[in-house]
């Protein structure tokens, strides 16, 4: 119900003077510290529908590094242990097996740096936890497999992944988005749930034998973020809500926390059925989002250029 109300010249002016030092004093509150910035990217374009099968509760995304103009992407909670490799058009490259594990609640994929330089590995988040009841959760850290010479579709199993189990200073809480820092090769994770979600670090290197602890950067006056993606120079970052896509611009020598703590801007971004996933292009030209599938919508993948 909308409901209007007389104003007065002197209450007009209370709350004129109110809303001033307000935004003054709080440049980042989910009302005055959004920048409505849809011009910098245009879309969505509509590339193709993810052709597997399989593949109907996307919950992750990744632009190859070592494959050019190929995505991988994962299934939410309950699906197989699996990455899959797909064109940005849709089209299968082939399903890569984590053997002898269990998807428990992967919700995010990230692809950057790692202990070896100049090497591409794939972190696969089985971070979610809905009612916070895990003690520690993992995320796979695993080498890219580089498909680029041979031709159709490859299926293969991931001999070799490191295990990074990790639980956070301040209690279990729920998790959707991992992120690669690639100006430091740390593990950034967002909680999703909180009315300001928490941003947390897993400082490189990170231990695979004993279980790690995450560390408190900051908080973010926004709440459900369920994906996100740090470009592959450091620079930006986005990340999204299920109505939203929102972004940051990082200054090279910055920390991730004081690049959290500025003013931060919403993207073009139209709402899929269940849209959680989203990815930088290689050449940070454009961002990629999927959704799951839902009431028998299947998963598009969208592209947003740059303009």
């Amino acid at each position: 119900m909308i409901r209007f109300f007389k104003l007065f010249p002197t209450a007009l002016l209370l709350i004129a003077v109110f809303c001033l030092e307000s935004c003054q004093s709080n440049s980042r509150s989910p009302l005055t510290g959004i920048r409505q910035d849809s011009l910098l990217f245009s879309g969505p374009l509509k590339p193709g529908i993810v052709e597997l099968d399989i593949i109907d509760e996307a919950s992750g995304l990744a632009a190859s590094r070592s494959n050019k103009d190929f995505l991988w992407t994962h299934n939410d909670s309950g699906g197989e242990a699996a990455l899959y490799l797909m064109s940005t058009s849709g089209e299968s490259k082939g399903t890569f097996t984590l053997p002898d594990i269990d998807n428990v609640d992967w919700e995010d994929l990230a692809i950057g740096p790692g202990p070896v330089s100049g090497v591409n590995y794939l972190f696969v988040g089985d971070i979610g936890d809905n009612f916070a009841r895990r003690s520690s959760v993992i995320i796979y850290r695993t080498l890219e497999p580089d498909l680029s010479e041979g031709g159709g579709s490859v299926n293969g199993i991931f001999t070799s992944f490191d295990k990074i189990e990790y639980q956070y200073p301040d209690g279990s809480r729920d998790a959707e988005t991992l992120m690669i820092d690639p100006l430091t090769k740390d593990i950034i994770i967002v909680s999703k749930r909180e009315k300001a979600v928490n941003v947390y670090r897993l400082p490189f290197p990170q231990s695979t034998t004993e279980i790690n602890t995450a560390e408190f950067l900051t908080s973010i006056p926004i709440t459900s973020f369920v994906g996100g993606d740090i470009s592959a120079d450091g620079l930006e970052i986005l990340m999204k809500t299920y109505e939203g896509v929102y972004y940051w611009k990082r200054s090279k020598n910055e920390l991730i926390q004081e690049t959290f703590q500025k003013e931060f801007s919403t993207l073009n971004y139209t709402p899929e059925p269940q849209g959680e996933a989203i990815a930088w292009s290689l050449d940070g030209s454009r961002y990629y989002t999927v959704s799951e599938e839902r009431d028998g919508i299947p998963a598009v993948i969208y592209s947003y250029n740059r303009n």
